[in-house]
């Protein structure tokens, strides 16, 4: 095998080469950290703005604002599709739009007559018993602003399942 020649001419590129890249290598290391410096400052930027809309929404008690319909929870544990098993509730009211002042109390009525029960049929003409057990609830709120009244001993629930807490 026969290696290249070393020529003057070849010796003097090489130093050439050498010289540029040493003359280079701040600059090109500045842009890269500066380009680093960018990347990882947006992501920054981006995840912390992320993480206080979240916590606002997750930690800080809102009010009610929608008071026509309440969601009552029957669990704390999602549907395979990711949303929790509830049934919405509300009072009619001749004079105009429902209003529902005391969500707790309409859940509770559901509970006791049996509705979040697996063998409830909705089109019986009779509720049966009406003397159902009723959970301990708490009451937290949806981001639409509606109620959703939640069966837990935990006041913690509503962030653990991502509803705000309700303002006292």
């Amino acid at each position: 095998m026969h290696e290249p020649e070393m020529t003057p001419a070849r010796t003097e590129a090489i130093r050439e080469l050498l010289a540029a890249n040493i003359r280079d290598e701040p600059e090109i290391r500045r842009r890269r950290a500066y380009r680093r410096w960018l990347i990882w400052g947006g992501i920054g930027v981006f995840a912390l703005g992320s993480l206080g809309t979240a916590g606002s929404i997750l930690f800080n008690a809102v009010p009610v604002t929608d008071k026509s319909i309440v969601y009552c929870l029957s669990s704390t544990v999602p549907a395979p599709d990711g949303e929790y098993m509830s049934s919405a509730a509300t009072l009619a009211n001749p004079d105009g739009p429902a209003r529902v002042d005391d969500a707790v109390a309409l859940c509770s009525q559901m509970w006791q007559h049996g509705v979040f029960r697996d063998d409830y049929d909705p089109l019986a003409p009779t509720y049966g018993p009406t003397e159902y057990d009723v959970p301990e609830l708490q009451v937290c709120v949806r981001r639409d602003g509606a109620a959703a009244v939640v069966p837990s001993k935990n006041p913690e629930i509503c962030q653990a399942i991502g509803l705000a807490k309700i303002e006292p």
